[in-house]
């Protein structure tokens, strides 16, 4: 009789085994986040670990989002507050359990409307980001990036000023192209121990100012030909600051600029802070 129970046991536990393989597969889900009758949107992204794509649409509604993930590793939430005419839009994604790259999966798609006025927050983890913001009526971006690997894009002009466009990179490569098309007034960049290139080539409109720290990272910004610039900055032995394809000239002591910056209506300012890295300024066709 108990090698009957036993044989029993041994058979329930087969039949049951492919189910808890089931539950672990992935699975697809989509959220739309309606505008509603607001006039303007704060958005932030919180994203963990995974592949992001965020992309420009022309859609009615504020933003798409699918997502593609193991529920076992991976919770995501999307919430949505109003305040008068103004709502505010949170999409967060953390692992949980025993997360692993080998086993989870997390890739998000997410569509960003150029219809609406927002200020932009997106914090991201150890991922894959790849993002084109071209179009999209942006009045702030300010981006917190940790061990990622971003490749950043403004594809066509922010048809609005964008008050502050703010960076912080840490152990982590990251590339902005387009950056003149973001049509901000003031960049600042933070560079830990990571890689960060940003090209402005492109049309620049008025007076554009760029904060650069970098500790033990590196920092390459490329210019468009002919632009009038000014850099202000040191360099000595545990860091540099180099200059290639501009006609910089040192008018005082860490100060350099190119000849008629004093009255020239579209001129970029940068402001270099370098600890053990280094920071090189370009001028490219």
């Amino acid at each position: 009789m108990r090698c009957i129970k036993w044989a029993s046991l041994f058979a329930l536990t087969i039949t049951l085994t492919p189910v808890s393989l089931w539950a672990d597969d992935p699975e697809e889900s989509s959220e739309v986040v309606t505008a509603d009758g607001c006039k303007a949107f704060d958005v932030q992204i919180d994203f963990s670990a995974g592949v992001i794509e965020i992309m420009p649409a022309d859609i009615s509604d504020l933003l798409k989002l699918d997502v593609y993930y193991t529920p076992r590793s991976v919770r995501y939430s999307v919430e949505k507050t109003e305040r008068a005419d103004r709502c505010d839009v949170f999409l967060a994604s953390e692992r949980r359990g025993s997360w692993s790259d080998e086993d989870s999966d997390n890739e998000w798609t997410l569509q960003l409307s150029r219809k609406y006025p927002m200020a932009l927050e997106i914090e991201i983890g150890a991922c894959e980001a790849r993002m084109d913001l071209g179009g999209i009526p942006l009045s702030e971006l300010v981006m917190d990036i940790g061990a990622a690997d971003l490749e950043l894009d403004f594809t066509k002009p922010n048809p609005v000023v964008m008050k502050e466009l703010s960076v912080d990179c840490g152990a982590s490569s990251m590339e902005i192209k387009g950056l003149a098309y973001a049509n901000a007034k003031m960049m600042s960049f933070e560079i830990g121990a990571g890689s960060c290139e940003v090209d402005l080539r492109g049309e620049i409109k008025g007076e554009v100012e760029i904060e650069v720290s970098v500790g033990v990272g590196s920092m390459d910004i490329i210019l468009p030909q002919g632009v009038a610039v000014m850099v202000d900055g040191d360099d000595d032995w545990l860091s540099s600051l180099d200059f290639s394809g501009l006609d910089l000239e040192e008018t005082r002591r860490g100060t350099w600029e190119t000849d008629g910056f004093a009255k020239a209506a579209n001129r970029v300012i940068i402001n270099a802070d370098v600890a053990m890295g280094s920071i090189s300024i370009y001028a490219r066709r």
